[in-house]
């Protein structure tokens, strides 16, 4: 009974040690370029001091890749990504570093955050947390990214072909692709009945759009890939394919903890 207690706590702590991020998606209206600014030349000090004090491991300000000419209305132009080490970190006090701008920030800094937010407004947001399965790194930033959503028949194989076989096949193939990052997670919260049906996520960035592009097209098979292929039952897991795969290209993200 105490080895199955200790192998239990064990278990509790591996689990609760696991990385998690949050995905907030949000409508801006009016001037866009203002609310850009506001993100990534001023509030961005703030989360990168967030970073450096362990508070955080990650913020980024993501916006949504459209390829018509006029935005879809209702839908979601930007995208915030925030990791923690853990959930205790990601849903604690220290996290919500936006309270901490006005200690960041200098007095001027702080009134041209106020001019610039007079001129946009938030119409829509939804926030999402995801814990993560498994990730890869190459060398070098991704500038853009493809999410990938899906409800597979069969999460847990699902999530295992992803570390045991296409994680492989990714490292070794990323610096042929350009790719900078791959990983692979679980979603954690479903705040609305449009989206409840979207419970993993993968993704994949890369340092280009046109790197992405090639990624999706396919072509000449990478090395593995052929036996990669023989060996996935992605089509038992996950029937449906994913079902939506937005691109997203990175405005501002922060540094490494220095």
């Amino acid at each position: 009974k105490i080895l199955l207690l200790i192998a239990v706590l064990c278990m509790v702590q591996i689990a609760n040690a696991q990385k998690v991020f949050s995905l907030h998606a949000v409508k801006i209206e009016g001037d866009l370029k203002a609310f850009e600014k506001l993100e990534t030349e001023l509030n961005v000090k703030a989360a990168q001091e967030a970073v450096n004090k362990g508070d955080i491991i990650y913020w980024g300000l993501f916006k949504v890749q459209q390829f018509n000419q006029l935005d879809i209305p209702g839908d979601y132009n930007y995208v915030f990504v925030q990791w923690a080490n853990n959930i205790d970190d990601l849903l604690g006090s220290k996290s919500a570093w936006w309270n901490n701008v006005n200690k960041v920030l200098s007095p001027a800094e702080i009134e041209q955050t106020k001019t610039l937010g007079a001129a946009l407004k938030w119409t829509k947001d939804m926030r999402n947390l995801f814990v993560v399965e498994d990730e890869a790194y190459g060398q070098g930033n991704a500038e853009y990214f493809q999410f990938n959503f899906g409800r597979p028949v069969n999460t847990g194989g699902f999530i295992a072909e992803n570390k045991s076989l296409w994680k492989p096949f990714f490292v070794k193939n990323m610096s042929k692709m350009n790719m900078k990052v791959w990983g692979v997670g679980r979603r954690l919260t479903f705040p609305t009945m449009d989206s409840s049906h979207n419970t993993v996520m993968s993704w994949d960035g890369f340092a280009s759009l046109e790197d992405l592009m090639k990624f999706r097209i396919g072509g000449t098979p990478l090395p593995g890939y052929n036996e990669v292929i023989q060996k996935s039952k992605m089509g038992s897991y996950i029937p449906e394919g994913f079902t939506y795969m937005p691109i997203f290209k990175v405005l501002k993200s922060t540094t490494a903890k220095k």
